[in-house]
């Protein structure tokens, strides 16, 4: 489990509980809305809302000075200049807590997405895998279920009683490097990289010692909303919408500069 993970058993046990009267797009709402709130709980905590606020007054009287100047351009440049530093200087005390205020929503994203981001697909139907970089000694336990198909291959996806191992290297040599079906629906395993400190992949990691690096496996996506472009259809367009709106809701209720 990585870093950012650690929350995620939590997450899932009051999803169970949310899920038992809400839809998977109204907990996505919910799961946005914590997030917007979260991000502008931790910005207050870890800035300087008193120095940001009085510089913002001072940068908006000399824009009223600026509007009003009726002199000579020699005698303007001086206000244009401290505007601009009075506008950097709120950047730079705003910059370190507003990448502070993401840290909270990595957590939840991340977990969201594994969450809400692809199912297992039905037994039996066609899936495509492929798998970098593309080796001739890639072989299946049964080749009955699968077919090459340009660069990859067309499974049939097993059942839960049923076993489908993808195997690397000769026929006498060889380590299994993927078993169908997974115990999780993510679609990619690789080998570990220094990233996953931060973020697990809960399929495990390839061998170090194999030829294959990563195996990309065309799971379906989840359909949070039923109609409309297809962009709106999967947990992106819920959770963000809900993100953004709230973090804009709450800068407003609790006067954020």
């Amino acid at each position: 489990m990585g870093l950012l993970d650690l929350p995620a058993p939590i997450f899932s046990m009051i999803d169970g509980v949310l899920g038992m009267a809400m839809p998977p797009v109204l907990r996505l709402v919910i799961w946005g809305g914590l997030a917007g709130w979260l991000t502008m709980i931790t910005y207050q905590r870890f800035s300087d809302q008193e120095k940001i606020g009085s510089l913002k007054t001072l940068q908006k009287g000399q824009q009223k000075n600026i509007a009003e100047f009726d002199g000579e351009f020699a005698e303007l440049m001086p206000m244009i200049r401290h505007t601009l530093a009075l506008g950097i200087r709120q950047l730079g005390l705003s910059l370190g807590p507003a990448l502070i205020a993401t840290v909270p929503v990595l957590f939840i994203v991340i977990w969201v997405a594994g969450e809400f981001g692809h199912v297992s697909p039905a037994a039996g139907s066609e899936v495509y895998l492929s798998a970098e970089p593309v080796s001739g000694d890639i072989h299946w336990s049964s080749t009955a279920q699968v077919t090459n198909n340009e660069g990859g291959w067309v499974i049939n996806w097993p059942s839960q009683d049923q076993t489908l191992t993808m195997m690397e290297g000769g026929m006498n040599g060889s380590q299994p490097i993927l078993i169908l079906p997974m115990a999780h629906d993510i679609p990619i395993i690789h080998k570990k990289k220094w990233w996953n400190f931060l973020m697990a992949n809960p399929l495990g990691y390839l061998p170090k010692d194999g030829e294959t690096e990563v195996i990309h496996i065309g799971l379906p996506e989840v359909v949070i909303i039923e109609s409309g472009p297809a962009w709106m259809r999967g947990w992106m367009f819920s959770f963000f919408m809900s993100f953004l709106l709230s973090s804009f809701g709450f800068k407003f209720l609790l006067r954020l500069n």
